[in-house]
């Protein structure tokens, strides 16, 4: 997370101005941090007193924690697990705060046609990138039944699990945390801006007391410096750099295209989005990861996407800018 003002030598992306931020002359910058979701949180804030500081790391640290506690596909004691293990046929009820999520995963499958998918915990799992150990190598995908997102059907209080169906919200949990601990502090009284990080995931609010936006760095897998001013906007990232293997010189990435039941083969490498939401940042970007470049970028026009694709191009990388993303350089 990177609050200094971006080097000469550095490709600087200026997202729209949703609304004109005011800067809060003489509040003081605070840095709070923690661990979650086997990952890292951080928060930087602006303040008009320290006393806003009293118990606020314990109250963010409780948002997260409750989020994994209902969604974490790896704990046996989560809402998910509860879910995914029902007999078939059965109603489970559910938190408010993951039918949310609920409601946010299935409108991405039915506006992606798939490509963001709900449903892939066994290939998941199967392929290594779950909790469950599997020997080396790649798997016989044979055994895995297809995936049936529209048999899902939210509902207010819970969902009717189907036959097969396991869930997996790891695509999407990461943003959605972002954007709670971002509502947790927006209420504090004496917070004026801050900037939200949890795994790479980030999100800014307002400005610092000198005008200025929250500066900060997007990694990519070719190196490039670019530099991002996040003022009331989200930036995601997916790419096979998060986590992936190489078996038999071919790189498995963690994502899933549910059409092969296999790490996807699409040539991306890395996207990396911008929405004023950071839950939708996140989902789109795995999303498009799954596209391939032809649709993805077809999918960005269309929706207006602001994202930054980068493909494999022999043995380097090439990059593909959407259209909203170069009127913001």
């Amino acid at each position: 997370m990177t609050l200094s003002l971006p080097a000469l030598d550095r490709r600087v992306v200026i997202p729209d101005l949703v609304a004109e931020p005011q800067a809060s002359a003489g509040t003081v910058r605070h840095d709070l941090g923690g661990a979650a979701f086997a990952t890292t949180w951080r928060v930087s804030i602006y303040a008009e007193a320290d006393a806003v500081l009293m118990g606020l790391k314990a109250r963010l640290q409780a948002v997260l924690d409750g989020i994994d506690r209902e969604m974490s596909p790896y704990r046996i004691d989560s809402d998910l697990t509860r879910f995914n293990l029902a007999p078939a046929g059965t109603f489970v009820s559910l938190p408010a705060r993951m039918m949310t999520v609920m409601c946010h995963v299935l409108a991405m499958a039915e506006l992606t046609h798939g490509a963001f998918d709900p449903a892939i915990l066994p290939a998941v799992e199967l392929w290594g990138f779950g909790a469950k150990a599997v020997p080396e190598g790649v798997p016989d995908i044979s055994v895995l039944p297809a995936s049936r997102w529209r048999d899902l059907v939210w509902q207010a209080e819970g969902m009717i699990k189907p036959e097969g169906v396991r869930i997996d919200l790891c695509a999407i949990a990461k943003g959605y945390a972002v954007d709670a601990l971002m509502d947790l502090l927006k209420s504090e009284p004496g917070v004026c801006s801050a900037l939200v990080e949890v795994g790479g995931e980030l999100k800014g609010w307002g400005v610092q007391p000198d005008g200025l936006p929250f500066w900060v760095e997007i990694e990519t897998p070719a190196k490039v410096a670019t530099v991002a001013a996040l003022c009331n906007w989200a930036v995601a990232t997916s790419g096979e750099q998060v986590r992936s293997f190489v078996h038999d010189g071919q790189v498995h990435s963690h994502i899933i295209d549910s059409r092969t039941q296999a790490p996807t083969r699409s040539g991306i490498v890395s996207v990396t989005v911008f929405d004023a939401e950071c839950w939708r940042a996140d989902a789109l970007a795995t999303a498009l990861m799954v596209m391939g470049e032809a649709r993805a970028m077809d999918f960005a026009v269309t929706h207006d996407i602001p994202c930054l694709l980068w493909l494999r191009d022999g043995s380097g990388f090439r990059e593909r800018l959407s259209p909203r993303l170069e009127d913001w350089l």
